[in-house]
């Protein structure tokens, strides 16, 4: 009778045992069923970022060391780039497109500074203000091409405005100053909604101390507003010049960069060789080229910003 007794008990834990033993390895199953969800679940993002972006990079890298030819294309190395060195072309456009950065994101910062200092004063209407200085912002390139052709259009408003056939887009001297206004008609809203988003987180105390120590607006402007905006400053140029660098629906809708070379920015001088000289390797060597060049400056800047916002 005992013996019966002493194989039941055995049995009784032998069965526990199992099922504890089952009951762990469920767990440990979902617990490593969960940690595997997270990388799972990001396929599908990770998937659509490498077609849009890895893959585009990687063909275009592909392409700028291949000379195509009507039979096929022909692995030559470096010769692309090679040829961008005595490319006389190309070097204008890098001229054209530095001078149309400078004046272009210089014009936006000075003025949107002003503005963005100006609605931060009390203004009648100011949300009304903000709106309308926003529409530009929020059009597409082309629309915004489309626009000021009009506009420049001979005998059209702004001629009628200079009381004369000025010739906005059609003559040379004037053609890539055409395009730098109507780029600073669109993006200084950017600059005007970073900048005052920043005045208007200044504290008020700070402002107040400043005044009752008997600081001036200059002594003010320097001391205070500057520190403060330091950041946002270095962000919205950043953006600005990363932006600028690419600018083409404009350029391609007002000029399509001419007349002559006057506003072949970079990125048309792409458009041109691959499309009108069907040079596509050459013209795949200019958008790594440029590549280079948008993240040489967007890292300085980026360092730069570091610093500040690290202060």
């Amino acid at each position: 009778m005992a013996a019966d007794t002493s194989d039941q008990s055995k049995m009784q834990t032998d069965i526990e045992g199992v099922l504890q033993s089952n009951d762990s390895t469920s767990e440990r199953v979902f617990l490593w069923v969960d940690e595997q969800l997270k990388w799972l679940l990001t396929l599908p993002a990770v998937a659509i970022l490498f077609a849009l972006t890895f893959y585009p990079l990687l063909r275009a890298l592909q392409m700028s060391t291949q000379r195509f030819l009507p039979t096929g294309t022909t692995f030559v190395g470096a010769e692309n780039f090679v040829k961008l060195l005595s490319n006389e072309t190309f070097h204008t456009s890098l001229l054209v497109t530095g001078k149309f950065i400078l004046l272009a994101v210089g014009i936006e910062f000075l003025l949107g500074f002003a503005i963005a200092l100006l609605l931060n004063k009390k203004l009648k209407f100011r949300g009304l203000w903000q709106t309308l200085i926003l529409i530009p912002m929020i059009l597409s390139p082309t629309v915004i091409g489309l626009i000021w052709r009009l506009l420049y259009t001979p005998d059209g408003l702004l001629d009628f405005v200079a009381g004369g056939n000025v010739g906005w887009i059609s003559e040379p001297s004037v053609a890539l100053y055409s395009v730098i206004l109507t780029d600073i008609w669109q993006w200084t809203p950017l600059v005007v909604l970073v900048l005052f988003a920043g005045l208007q987180s200044i504290p008020t105390h700070v402002k107040e101390a400043a005044i009752m120590d008997g600081a001036s607006p200059f002594q003010r402007f320097r001391d205070i507003t500057l520190p403060y905006l330091s950041s946002l400053i270095v962000l919205v140029l950043i953006i600005r010049i990363v932006d600028a660098l690419r600018v083409f629906a404009k350029v391609y809708i007002l000029t399509r960069g001419g007349p002559g070379d006057s506003t072949n920015v970079i990125s048309m001088e792409m458009y041109r060789t691959a499309f009108r000289f069907s040079s596509f390797g050459e013209a795949s060597a200019m958008a790594i080229s440029l590549l280079v060049i948008v993240l040489a400056l967007a890292m300085t800047f980026v360092k730069t910003a570091n610093i500040e916002f690290s202060s």
